[in-house]
């Protein structure tokens, strides 16, 4: 009886145990694939630093953003492609012209355009982000065209809660950073820098127009590709992950147990009784 009744617990726990220690026991990440629903906020900045640095060409649609360089940034055109008629853009052309004070050329780039993330399968998210696109000149420039892909960026998992929206990042640094501080800018690309989680420009091709023409043509193509997103399973899943590998071995442990009790009980090493319900006791 004794014997019979240590068999049954390590039965139960040992798989547990070899199970755990060998790792991978629970699922504590996942992941699944998604292209986002991403579309312009039409909010962007633009800023252009030249030869000169007490002048610096600023623009774009920000809270107290000076109006000086107003003129300077014109023909601004932003489109939206859908090639596959999946409701969701695949491509963000962006294009913007600099007429440039005489004299003076561009030496380094910094774009920001707003953009709204939206995840709709596993986990829902919805967020303000914006693609980063910086580019320094060695020569004087009247155009570059800049290829890349949005890419999300993690530091943390998402946490997905059934029926639950995460808008905890749904807020427009652009809209709500006051340009008139000093080095507002820096700021704001920390502050975005922090987030959990965020998107970044991968550059696929750049090339730049050399020679000075006292204009500067932009031209942005932002394409979106399917993303790899990495969130925290829920405990139902994990237990879906854990319970195969666990009844694997309970099975294998429950064969090599039964062998062991038939050997100690065919040979008497113990003493026990083998009991008939059908047949009378003589």
């Amino acid at each position: 009886m004794l014997f019979t009744l240590i068999t049954s617990i390590l039965n139960v726990i040992l798989p547990f145990l070899i199970a755990h220690r060998s790792r991978g026991f629970w699922l504590n990440s996942h992941y699944f694939y998604e292209q986002p629903a991403v579309r312009p906020t039409f909010e962007y900045l633009l800023v252009g630093d030249t030869e000169d640095p007490y002048h610096t060409v600023i623009c774009g649609s920000g809270n107290n953003l000076t109006k000086e360089f107003e003129n300077q940034c014109r023909e601004i055109q932003l489109q939206e492609y859908d090639p596959n008629n999946d409701g969701k853009t695949d491509v963000i052309n962006f294009k913007i012209k600099l007429d440039l004070v005489e004299n003076h050329t561009i030496t380094s780039i910094i774009l920001i355009l707003g953009l709204d993330f939206h995840l709709m399968t596993i986990c829902p998210l919805q967020m303000q982000t914006f693609a980063l696109v910086s580019k320094e000149f060695n020569n004087p420039t009247s155009g570059v065209k800049y290829n890349a892909y949005l890419e999300l960026v993690q530091t943390s998992h998402l946490s997905c809660l059934r029926h639950h929206l995460d808008s905890k990042y749904n807020i427009s640094l652009l809209a709500n950073t006051d340009f008139s501080e000093e080095q507002a800018i820096d700021i704001m690309i920390n502050s975005y820098f922090m987030r959990e989680v965020t998107t970044q420009v991968k550059p696929y091709f750049v090339r730049s127009q050399h020679g000075y023409t006292g204009t500067m043509k932009i031209d942005l193509f932002l394409k979106i590709p399917e993303m790899k997103i990495l969130y925290t399973p829920s405990f139902l899943q994990e237990v879906k992950w854990a319970w195969p590998q666990y009844l694997s071995l309970a099975i294998t442990f429950y064969w090599i147990f039964n062998r062991i009790k038939r050997f100690v009980f065919n040979n008497r090493l113990l003493m026990a009784w083998e009991i008939i319900p059908w047949k009378k006791i003589p």
